[in-house]
């Protein structure tokens, strides 16, 4: 009986540490960092949120053949994100004059 418990408990430590390590890289799957770049040129600076509000702060990079946002800077978490963080982007990105990819 114990060589089954053996089994069951790896097979159970197995599943969790996959089922942890897809969770921990759902952030990278959804589409901000890729439409924070979609009307942008490599190297401009761009910004994006997740579904907290925590604000990423970087610039267009390529990325498989696309323009993403590669975050440069601290992350900036949602009760500290203000008004002047997002402004700085947006005004930076209109000025920015960059090669594009």
């Amino acid at each position: 009986m114990m060589p089954h418990f053996k089994l069951l408990t790896m097979a159970l430590v197995l599943a969790l540490t996959s089922t942890l390590s897809a969770f921990a890289h759902e952030e990278h799957v959804f589409k901000a960092p890729w439409d924070a770049c979609a009307d942008a040129v490599k190297t401009q600076q761009c910004a994006y949120t997740n579904a907290h509000g925590d604000l990423f702060k970087g610039t267009c990079r390529v990325f498989n053949e696309a323009l993403m946002c590669v975050r440069n800077q601290p992350i900036i978490t949602a009760e500290k994100v203000t008004p002047a963080d997002v402004a700085e982007v947006t005004v930076s990105s209109h000025h920015d004059s960059h090669e594009n990819h």
